[in-house]
């Protein structure tokens, strides 16, 4: 069976790492790409097409906004936002979602065990159901 493909879009070279480690110990995904704006990864996205995007909401160059209307035009790949606005449902996750993004996922409270473990869980769970959402919806 082949890998689900993740592309990660964060500033955070820290959460990207995080991000990494955690995506690869799944044994179902794999990385197709970590980006540190939102503009590296709009010129990836022209040669490689990964089943699920990460995306940071706040960035340079290419903010998550930006980067999702952008998407919306040239391609048809669901987004979950992982951000700190997620606990705080502020406009600018709204606009998140009004431009596309299909999920979204809150950074973990600490860096305890039990809390990576946790968010390890959610995280797959978000991006299984996202993928496989998706690929339903593309039948209809």
């Amino acid at each position: 069976m082949s890998k689900y493909k993740v592309m990660i879009v964060n500033d955070s070279n820290a959460i990207r790492k995080y991000l990494t480690e955690i995506i690869c110990s799944f044994g179902d995904c794999e990385i197709r790409g970590s980006h540190s704006t939102g503009k590296n990864a709009l010129e990836y996205l022209k040669h490689q097409k990964p089943d699920v995007i990460i995306l940071d909401l706040e960035m340079p160059i290419l903010d998550g906004l930006s980067f999702l209307e952008s998407l919306s035009k040239n391609h048809k790949i669901p987004v979950i936002i992982m951000s700190v606005y997620v606990n705080e449902q502020t406009e600018i996750l709204k606009s998140a979602f009004e431009l596309g993004a299909t999920d979204s996922i809150g950074l973990p409270k600490d860096s305890s065990r039990t809390e990576t473990v946790k968010f390890s869980t959610l995280l797959h769970s978000k991006i299984i159901k996202t993928i496989l959402v998706s690929s339903i919806t593309k039948f209809k």
